[in-house]
């Protein structure tokens, strides 16, 4: 009988730890979520509003070759692409600071631009930019480099004017 009570307790005991863990669990996923009962997702960089074309001031990169990421048949594939920045151009930004920053990033800021436009390029594998979604999320990928290489959320678009996959052998 003895035995039998001391099973008994340790059976009470794991039960309500397991309970205890359910519970723990549930109250922190429910607080992972945010008022509108989504799950809070990593937001990107704050843009001033994504402007209207006419509202753009490019800045042209020009052309790039890179060597993409290996892929799994371990081929040396690469990618020939144009590369233009928009900025943003648009009566809510400041006229001085864009105009100082399209002067920097025209000249002295295009060197670093272009390291930035490939390396996001040479981290990328074949497969995963020969569709249109892969080259739009190259696109995207690198307009947020570039924001985070200059500190600075005037750049909101990143175009490929020109966009050749080549597969190696």
């Amino acid at each position: 009988m003895d035995k039998s009570k001391m099973m008994m307790v340790v059976i009470i005991a794991l039960l309500i730890l397991l309970l205890g863990t359910v519970v723990g669990v549930g109250v922190y996923l429910i607080n992972l979520s945010d008022s509108n009962g989504g799950v809070n997702e990593p937001q990107a960089p704050a843009v001033h509003g994504v402007p209207v074309p006419a509202d753009l001031r490019l800045v042209e990169l020009g052309q790039m070759t890179a060597n993409l990421a290996l892929g799994p048949g371990g081929r040396s594939d690469n990618v020939v692409v144009n590369v233009t920045i928009g900025l943003n151009a648009s009566d809510s930004i400041d006229e001085d600071e864009l105009e100082e920053f399209y002067n920097f990033i025209s000249t002295r800021g295009i060197i670093i631009a272009r390291d930035v436009a490939l390396r996001t390029l040479l981290s990328r594998t074949y497969d995963q930019v020969r569709s249109v979604e892969g080259q739009m999320e190259a696109q995207e990928a690198m307009m947020y480099a570039l924001q985070d290489a200059f500190g600075s959320n005037l750049i909101v678009q990143v175009f490929f004017s020109e966009w050749n996959a080549v597969r190696g052998r």
